[in-house]
């Protein structure tokens, strides 16, 4: 009888079972996040430069929506494993493909609000 262990989400073939066993979650979780976005012509989300026009990707974390003297406003964390930015959608309660787990990229200035960069009504676009 033959027993499989299926890991789910990690990227086996650039980690070795020792690195596996020895690193955190978190780490693991990092290097599967930066593996996904290699190759793509974007910035990691800590080499953004505030206030300047910036590319960067990210895996959706979480979404909060919520409204400021009725409008309507999405936030979306996203982390690429170098950080974790925050895209503000003004207007907007809901994009249609936003979803937990997504992958997807964002242009726009983006500031400093914190450790974590924020960027306000960017352009998008998911990947799958």
């Amino acid at each position: 009888m033959r027993v499989g262990v299926a890991i789910v989400g990690i990227v086996t073939s650039d980690v070795s079972l020792r690195d596996r066993l020895s690193l955190s979650v978190a780490e693991l979780d990092a290097q599967r996040l930066q593996g996904r976005f290699a190759g793509i012509d974007v910035s990691s989300i800590a080499e953004v430069m505030p206030r300047r026009p910036a590319r960067f990707g990210g895996e959706i974390r979480s979404q909060h929506r919520s409204a400021a003297d009725g409008l309507p406003m999405l936030r979306v964390a996203v982390n690429d494993g170098s950080g974790t930015a925050l895209a503000v959608f003004t207007g907007r309660s809901r994009i249609r493909g936003f979803q937990v787990g997504r992958a997807v990229l964002f242009e726009g200035v983006a500031r400093r609000e914190g450790d974590r960069l924020v960027v306000v009504n960017p352009a998008y676009t998911l990947l799958s």
